[in-house]
């Protein structure tokens, strides 16, 4: 059998586990999808397998398989049924409770990934968790639902007893040093049938596509948009083909993502151009997408983006903000509380969080630091750069890795890291990461003008365009040859190019 997901309201849907039912609510239906994939989430890290679901809508089912990583794709129907209503069922609104007028036993569960916050009723002493029958309070606010460190387990309720982790209780409520959600008002929700829509009949969408008139598309460049300048548009001929491959790629990047995401950006080879790569991908991404995006250098001890960045006037670090992260968990936390941390980068639109710099100190970034800072960045950034170190069995480089919802392998034609490169898929492949590498991009970066041996492009595009599913290439850029900070305006319009290139195929992939 596979899980369910019966979404019956823009508010509220209901998820059916193998062991469990669950409740969820929202304040609007992206939201509501967003805590569906949640719960699907935890309960295949529970598990620690891959759960095959499906999610019931009204117009549209969806067949997806959730890996315990957080990584959700597409499957193929099958017949299997699952578990709840058969799939052909009405879809019908949770039953409200006769004694109390309200949903029986709702789960809140909050929208970070990996994560879910049991909010406890506002209305009796037990916990959620411990008092089943007890009903629940509303939809606590989305800030209200930042969890506990990974490394400091909750201390357990008075009035629970101990059980088998589940999809809702997979992950303790706010820790005792976290303060108290404030009480929501709660709102009784009628059920409600949802009917079939009845295909013979026009729906609003289809009133507004037979009425909206259809946008002409303007060239603006080369000689079809000079004629279009001249005439004031009374002439306007059709864009070209390289103006419509140009607006392609940048609505590729500028695509609205459902959550927070990791790109991974690795090579086990220190000059293999992880670093250039990490700053080209965030500098374009902020560019073109208007910000929310972070470069984090996440080596185990010290690294060279913060270096790379445009200086700013505090030295402070991963170290420094883990030091801080209580503060970030706070409801109460913006993005402003990140100030003394990271560094802005100017017209970039992107920030950069630093490794350690003190070439003194004894700290290092962990797997469980790794997780807090990411756990805790992913509330205020849409999209996270990693620039990974050198160690392919460091807790942290693992961590980056198994948690990346795109990797990006980075090389120079160099036989040196392209044989780094090479070595890496085949480690990543035997312990366990195959799906990661399938995932991946490549990217060649040139290091030096001239055109190299024709034979060993086509073996290595050969090689690792059978490892990973993109392979693309940049050119040799002046400008990164001396290591000095990144200076878009001095890049080259070829060099750009070739970055939106790479990154419209690493935002496929998102």
């Amino acid at each position: 059998m596979i899980a369910q997901a019966r979404i019956t309201s823009d508010t509220i849907a209901t998820v059916h586990l193998a062991d469990e039912t669950v409740t969820v609510t929202g304040a609007d239906l992206p939201e509501i999808r967003d805590r569906v994939k949640q719960v699907f989430i935890t309960s295949a890290k529970t598990a620690q397998q891959a759960l095959d679901v499906v999610i019931v809508e009204p117009d549209v089912r969806h067949h997806l398989r959730v890996e315990p990583s957080g990584r959700i794709t597409g499957r193929e129907a099958d017949d299997r049924p699952p578990h709840g209503p058969g799939l052909d069922e009405p879809l019908l609104a949770p039953a409200l409770d006769p004694a109390t007028g309200e949903l029986p036993a709702v789960r809140t569960h909050g929208a970070r990934r990996r994560r879910v916050a049991v909010a406890p009723s506002a209305a009796s002493a037990p916990s959620a968790a411990s008092a089943p029958s007890a009903p629940s309070a509303a939809p606590a606010p989305r800030a209200a639902s930042a969890p506990s460190a990974p490394s400091a387990p909750s201390a357990p309720s008075a009035h629970s007893a101990p059980s088998a982790p589940s999809a809702a209780s997979a992950v303790s409520a706010v820790s005792p040093a976290s303060p108290a959600p404030a009480p929501v008002e709660k709102r009784a929700l009628a059920p409600r049938t949802v009917p079939e829509r009845d295909p013979s009949r026009p729906t609003l969408q289809d009133l507004q596509s037979s009425t909206a008139k259809p946008r002409k598309v303007k060239a603006t460049r080369g000689f079809p948009g000079f004629v279009t300048k001249v005439t004031g548009g009374v002439i306007s001929p059709r864009p070209g083909r390289r103006e419509r491959m140009e607006t392609d790629r940048l609505e590729r990047i500028r695509r609205p993502l459902d959550g927070p995401r990791n790109i991974a950006v690795v090579n086990l080879k220190g000059g293999a151009h992880k670093t250039t790569a990490s700053l080209m991908i965030a500098a374009t991404l902020g560019v073109t997408r208007g910000g929310n995006v972070l470069a984090w250098d996440n080596n185990e001890t010290r690294g060279t983006l913060g270096w790379r960045g445009v200086p700013t006037d505090h030295h402070r670090t991963a170290v420094d903000l883990l030091g801080d992260i209580e503060r970030l968990r706070s409801p109460q936390a913006s993005h402003a509380d990140l100030d003394p941390y990271v560094r802005p980068q100017g017209e970039m639109r992107f920030d950069i969080l630093a490794s350690d710099e003190d070439p003194g100190s004894a700290a290092s970034i962990d797997e469980t630091a790794y997780a807090e800072l990411d756990d805790a960045l992913s509330r205020f950034y849409r999209i996270k750069v990693i620039d990974t170190g050198n160690n392919v069995r460091a807790s942290n480089w693992l961590a980056a890795v198994r948690s990346a919802d795109q990797l990006v392998i980075v090389s120079t034609v160099r036989e040196d890291t392209f044989n780094a490169a090479a070595w890496m898929i085949d480690e990543l492949r035997a312990t366990g990461l195959a799906e990661q590498v399938d995932h991946a991009v490549t990217i060649l970066s040139h290091s030096s003008k001239g055109k190299f041996d024709p034979t060993l492009r086509s073996r290595l595009l050969a090689h690792f365009g059978a490892h990973t599913r993109a392979v693309t290439e940049v050119p040799y850029e002046k400008q990164f040859v001396d290591g000095s900070h990144l200076d878009w305006p001095r890049v080259s319009k070829a060099t750009k190019e070739a970055w939106l290139d790479a990154t419209s195929l690493i935002i496929d992939g998102l």
